[in-house]
């Protein structure tokens, strides 16, 4: 795999989405000597994403922005939005200059329940617009590389107050989560190495029951345990194993630790 050279100003990467993964993101990015693009919708955090020493750009992906052009002129757009309206990805892989690289950020949303470990290929929900919008990118002419992300947490969204006052149903499924730090890690190898044309599933090794680990998680904050109500449960096992094989990957954060 060719390693981009670490300390390469030339080097640009877009990030299309600097909150609370794209951020840290590009704090790592710009750690390693690269140029970093960042978007926002908000014109408030303009200066938090300046300060931090992004080149700041006010973008909403609904609206076809005179700053695209400028933005777009970039070695790789990661593409880091919740969004699940087709039309203005269709929008924007128009104007992405054939040269560029795309990583985007899906879901294991797009995935239906299965008795077995669900891998990159199987139990997909062919009806899902997220599955819908990774196609899109895939069949454009750009190298593009996929990451379906788990349910993302860290200390800032710590799961132990998730259920305050809130009932916990499907009590008995496996927790399917990733921690911050290993999505900044699994973006970072992808580009360093340069690794295009992939979907890799990225989630936590461990698959914990929901009851057991939001348990523990509250109580580690001193929360009481969520209420349950019992449900049939829905079963989804990630399967992590092509990324950590693909990347050489080992995860950072542990679920039986956190």
């Amino acid at each position: 795999m060719p390693l981009i050279k670490i300390n390469d100003p030339n080097y640009c990467i877009s990030i299309l989405g600097c909150g609370w993964l794209g951020l840290p993101l590009a704090a790592r990015l710009l750690q390693q000597g690269h140029q970093v693009k960042g978007s926002t919708t908000s014109q408030q955090k303009m200066e938090i994403i300046k300060n931090a020493g992004i080149i700041p750009y006010l973008i909403k992906l609904t609206c076809q922005e005179s700053q695209w052009i400028d933005f777009l002129k970039t070695d790789v757009l990661v593409i880091l939005i919740p969004l699940n309206e087709i039309k203005p990805f269709e929008h924007l892989i128009k104007v992405i200059p054939s040269t560029v690289k795309i990583i985007y950020t899906s879901s294991t949303a797009v995935y239906l329940p299965s008795p077995k470990p669900i891998n990159e290929k199987n139990a997909l929900d062919t009806e899902h617009p997220l599955l819908l919008i990774e196609q899109l990118i895939q069949n454009a002419r750009n190298p593009s590389t996929i990451i379906r992300l788990a349910g993302l947490f860290d200390q800032r969204r710590h799961p132990g107050r998730w259920f305050i006052n809130k009932v916990l149903t499907h009590p008995n499924s496996p927790v399917n989560l990733i921690h911050l730090d290993d999505c900044v890690s699994i973006i970072d190898k992808i580009i360093a190495n340069q690794v295009w044309n992939e979907i890799f599933n990225a989630c936590a090794n461990e698959h914990p029951l929901r009851k057991d680990f939001y348990a523990r998680a509250s109580k580690s904050l001193g929360n009481l345990p969520p209420q349950i109500k019992e449900k049939n449960s829905s079963i989804k096992i990630i399967d992590n194993q092509w990324v950590k094989n693909k990347l050489n990957f080992s995860f950072l954060v542990s679920l039986d630790n956190f």
